[in-house]
């Protein structure tokens, strides 16, 4: 039995805002899209992007500052932020679906 997919649909629309950015986006889409899949994006926005995505209790002021720079200002880094936080939890989301459809699998 696969997932929900009306849950597949809400973390797909969810990834889908979060890529889109505010109305008008202070960022590219490519940024937004580089910093939620953690490819792509260059610096500062990488290191941020990898941060969040590994351990974003680990992110720093400076960070966020450097990113709040680079984007020229706080929507920007927030833009960057959401991207890369949204990225990191569906990726875990996708993670635990897979884990829960195998363990079904296996159980047969």
């Amino acid at each position: 039995m696969a997932a929900d997919t009306g849950h597949r649909a809400l973390a797909e629309e969810l990834r889908r805002r979060a890529r889109a950015g505010a109305d008008p986006a202070a960022t590219s889409a490519a940024l937004r899209i580089g910093a939620d899949e953690q490819a792509d994006a260059r610096e500062p926005y990488a290191d941020l992007a990898r941060t969040i995505g590994e351990a974003s209790y680990r992110v720093t002021d400076a960070q966020v500052a450097a990113v709040r720079d680079a984007a020229g200002s706080d929507l920007g880094a927030f833009e960057v932020v959401l991207a890369a936080g949204v990225g990191a939890g569906l990726r875990r989301w996708d993670a635990a679906i897979r884990a829960i459809e195998e363990a079904r699998d296996a159980a047969g």
